[in-house]
This record gives structure tokens, C-alpha cells and sequence, in this order.
């Protein structure tokens, strides 16, 4: 959230009551939609450059390898998950903000707050007992499932707990297991998984442990060994535990992520199950809906009432990965406590169709994120026959060129303004009018945040165009096709990639506009 805003050019404090980086591994699943995010930030090969891309599932049952569930690669710059720790996400994220000249203040505690509808008045607590006031316009809770700011606004976060209690060791595994994929283990007992942390490390998880365990004493690696000898994985020998804890599984989701002048993300407005990695990747993508929309408003350039949407946004998306994540565990601890003929159906569901496989994978590294029916994204009255659809995220085609040079749609709508493309819609020795005329009048009228492309299908002379107007070339109209477009047309795209607003006529942002603003 910070990197985002600062990116915008808004002034932004961090504080943070830890004393440093967690080293524990948390979180290690980075997924497509957060390394486009990433890229955009200009650190997605930073926090890469020593992951390891998670490519499927293997499944076992009592030891014994029943099925490969392999993710089939989707229409992404990053098209597979990557395993990394969270420790050095978030450190290359930390060198980055500072390279954006803004420093985390560590060991830094919110005690109170109360705020009007001008401003936030937060007290922090700095570690040597000093108390500080502290006035802002704004004020967003980032700060986990324990958040000090729900809980100072008191706002609620209903919901329920999972009934088995899970062991968790982050661990060196000696043992011949695939890098680039997780494994599961069925059994009569329970679950147990196996996730790759990175190249030397792995996370270990077994469900369905002794009801009578102690609940205060974490698990040993002589435990988490004899689990895994009866489940499947004879022989396993783990050494080196960074984290040895246990715990049980929760559903929670705030009844709003907005209060006033303060805002809940991540974990602090939404918990669920680790299982499918959705945790952090949903939180970061929280904080790139909400900072472009709050850095907009901050500017002077939109209206209040566009913050709503990051509640009527992103907690739709919350909901169904609740749903889906609670699906897919009880599924798994669903096993141990059925008849044989079940846990055969169990086995089964855990592998998807060949015809579901790519929604599937789509889901998982939620690039089929859809904002559509937000009040941000409409459609013209006159519809596309097809193309992507106001609130869907703007896809990329090949060979796409500008200045000569190949670049993706990714690359070329790098930066923080809405992008509008001016498709020509046919080859042509002239510019029609009516573009270079919508051209000119975006540029004069919102040219502060929005910036102009020309889509066309082969050179255009200069004459008419705004100098401003980046010209991409696509030489095959493999952008015109996946778009749907055939005729001098416009597509807006917001900042976070998402389709905002489609017209068949290039004049017809007007249309938008006067809706939204």
C-alpha cells in the first residue's frame, strides 16, 4: 500500500510495531495477478530471481501416487505461480519504498484513534514510551488478522473456526521430492503436505492431529516425522526447524472495509484457509485497488464516492475465495472420516476435467478477477459483439511494436494514469478525424490522468496527432481482434488493469465520464 501510494506521488507514513522482517516463512505462494502487480512496481525479477515456480499438484494416497494435477500455463507475463519466502518479498518491497524515499518506522504501535470528516487523529507509541499525535487525511489498516485499527473502530469480523487442529514445521526435508510442485498425502488419519519454500526449504503441514494434544506445545520434529511415516512419506528426515507451531483454521470477513476516513486490508478484513496460497496475494491486490482510487481523490481529480468501490470491489473477491478455500480444505479433511466409495469420489474431484483445467488454473493465480457491474466500469449502449468486457482485466496479443521495438500491452500501459486506446480499426494513409479529434480533446480536458494510445494496424502519418500520443503498432490486428474491434473504436483502462469503459465510437469517452465524475 505504501510502495502504491508513493508511486502515485502521495505523501505516506508506514509504521509498523514489529522490530524488523518476520524471518518465519508465512506466507511462500506468489501468484500471476500479484507478479503483474509487481511489474508494475518495476521489482517482479527481484522477487523472483530465486522462486521457484509451483506447476501442479501430486496427490497420495497411503503412499502411493494416484495422480499429477499439473496447471496448464495461462495468458500471463508470469504464467505459473512462484514459491518464495515472504521475508524476501517483503524485503525487496522495503528497498524499493525506500527507494521512493519513504522509510518503515519500526517498532511503532497505534494506541488510539478518532477522526471527523476532515481528518484521522491516530496516537502512536514509539519503543522508547514516547506518545505521538498524529493527524492525517487518511488512515489504512494493513496490520493482519489481529488488527489494532478494526479493532479501534470497532468493527466486526464475524465468522467461524475449522474443527482439526494442524501442525506446521518450516523445515530442510531430506528426501526425493519435485521442487516445482506441492504433494499431498491422503490417509485414514488425515491429511499431510508438502509445499516448497525455496530451493533448501519446505514447508510441512498434517491435519487431523490428536484432539488431546497440548494446545501451548508446538510440535516437534520427531512428531511431524512419525506423522509422516503413517501417512505415506516413510522415511522423510527433516532437520533444521525455523518455525515449528500448530494451528487451527479460521473464516472471518469484515462487514466493511471502510469506516469514515479509515480503510481495512488484507488479512485484517478478511482470514481463511492457507490452503490454494490466497492469503497475501489478495492482500496486496486489496492495496493496488485502493491506492490509485485514494491517490485520484487526493489530487483533486475524483470524486469522493469512487473509494466506495474498493468495499463493493474487493469483498466480493473475498467472498469467493472463502468459499472456495473452505471447499478445498474440508474436501481434503473430508477423507479420513468417510467410507472407502467416498474418499474414491474425494480422489476423483481433486482432478479437473481437462475442459476445466485452464478456469481452474485462472482462478488459482487470480488473473479472472471481474469488477464487472462496479459503478467504474460500464459498457456503451451500442455493446461489442466481443472482446474483453468492462471490469475484466485488459489482456495483452502479440506482435505488438512501438517505435520498432516489440513490447507487451503489460510493458507499453506502464504507470500509474488510466490508459485510453484509440483503436483505428483498419490500415489507412490518414488519420481518421474524429480520433485525432478524441485525442485532443482527452489530453486538454484529462490529460492530468489520463494517457492516449493510438492502436493501429500499420504507420499513420504524424500529421494531426497530439505529440503527446504514444502510437502502437499491430501489424497482424491481433490486439483489434481480442478486442473486438474492426472500426475507429476506444477502450479506457484503469490503472490496475481492469477494463474500465469500452465505446464503438472513438469520440464516446464523454459518455463515461459524466457517469463517474
Amino acid at each position: 500500500m505504501a510502495a502504491e501510494l508513493a508511486r502515485h506521488r502521495i505523501p505516506v507514513r508506514i509504521v509498523d510495531q514489529s522490530p524488523g522482517i518476520d524471518p518465519h516463512v508465512r506466507a511462500n505462494l506468489l501468484h500471476s495477478r500479484t507478479l503483474e502487480i509487481f511489474q508494475s512496481l518495476g521489482i517482479a525479477e527481484q522477487v523472483i530471481e530465486r522462486g521457484i515456480e509451483e506447476r501442479g499438484v501430486r496427490v497420495y494416497v497411503r503412499g502411493e501416487l494416484v495422480g499429477d494435477a499439473r496447471h496448464p500455463p495461462i495468458a500471463s507475463p508470469f504464467p505459473y505461480g512462484v514459491s518464495q519466502s515472504q521475508a524476501k518479498t517483503e524485503a525487496v518491497l522495503e528497498a524499493h519504498l525506500n527507494r521512493l524515499g519513504v522509510t518503515v518506522e519500526r517498532s511503532v504501535s497505534l494506541k488510539s484513534l478518532t477522526q471527523d470528516d476532515a481528518q484521522v487523529l491516530a496516537m502512536l507509541g514509539h519503543v522508547d514510551g514516547r506518545q505521538e499525535r498524529v493527524e492525517a487525511s487518511w488512515l489504512i489498516g494493513c496490520d493482519g488478522a489481529h488488527s489494532a485499527v478494526r479493532h479501534l473502530t470497532n468493527c466486526a469480523f464475524p465468522g467461524d473456526r475449522g474443527p482439526y487442529c494442524y501442525l506446521l514445521g518450516d523445515v530442510k526435508l531430506d528426501g526425493e521430492l519435485p521442487h516445482d510442485e506441492v504433494h499431498l498425502f491422503l490417509h485414514d488419519e488425515g491429511e499431510y503436505l508438502v509445499f516448497t519454500a525455496h530451493s533448501d526449504d519446505h514447508r510441512l503441514v498434517a491435519a487431523n492431529v490428536e484432539a488431546n494434544r497440548d494446545p501451548a506445545a508446538p510440535p516437534t520434529l520427531q512428531e511431524l516425522e512419525g506423522l509422516a511415516e503413517r501417512r505415506g512419506f516413510p522415511g522423510l528426515r527433516i532437520s533444521d526447524p525455523k518455525w515449528l507451531t500448530q494451528f487451527r483454521i479460521r473464516y472471518r470477513l469484515a462487514p466493511h472495509y471502510r469506516q469514515g476516513r479509515v480503510f481495512l486490508a488484507g488479512d485484517a478484513a478478511h482470514i481463511h484457509s492457507p490452503f490454494a496460497g490466497q492469503g497475501m496475494n489478495m492482500g496486496i491486490q486489496d492495496a493496488h485497488n485502493l491506492a490509485w482510487k485514494l491517490a485520484l481523490l487526493m489530487r483533486g481529480l475524483a470524486p469522493e464516492w469512487w473509494l466506495d468501490t474498493y468495499e463493493s470491489e474487493r469483498r466480493k473477491v473475498a467472498e469467493g475465495v472463502i468459499d472456495m478455500t473452505r471447499a478445498a480444505t474440508e474436501t481434503c479433511e473430508l477423507y479420513a472420516n468417510v467410507s472407502p466409495a467416498e474418499r474414491e469420489r474425494i480422489v476423483a474431484r481433486l482432478f479437473v476435467p481437462e475442459t476445466e483445467r485452464l478456469k481452474a488454473a485462472e482462478q488459482l493465480q487470480q488473473v479472472d478477477l471481474d469488477y464487472r457491474g462496479s459503478p467504474l466500469c460500464l459498457d456503451s449502449e451500442n455493446g461489442f459483439q466481443r472482446g474483453p468486457h468492462p471490469g475484466a482485466e485488459a489482456p495483452t496479443a502479440s506482435p505488438l511494436l512501438v517505435n520498432g521495438s516489440p513490447l507487451t500491452l503489460f510493458q507499453i500501459l506502464d504507470g500509474t494514469n488510466h490508459r485510453l486506446l484509440l483503436f483505428s480499426g483498419q490500415a489507412s494513409e490518414t488519420l481518421p478525424t474524429d480520433i485525432s479529434h478524441a485525442a485532443q480533446e482527452a489530453l486538454d480536458r484529462h490529460g492530468q490522468w489520463i494517457d492516449v494510445f493510438l492502436v493501429a494496424p500499420g504507420p499513420l502519418p504524424a500529421w494531426g496527432l497530439p505529440p503527446e500520443v504514444r502510437v502502437i503498432t499491430d501489424p497482424e490486428r491481433a490486439l483489434h481482434e481480442k478486442y473486438g474491434v474492426h472500426r475507429p473504436s476506444l477502450y479506457l483502462i484503469r490503472p490496475d488493469g481492469h477494463v474500465a469503459y469500452r465505446d464503438p465510437q472513438p469520440n464516446g469517452l464523454h459518455r463515461y465520464l459524466e457517469h463517474v465524475l
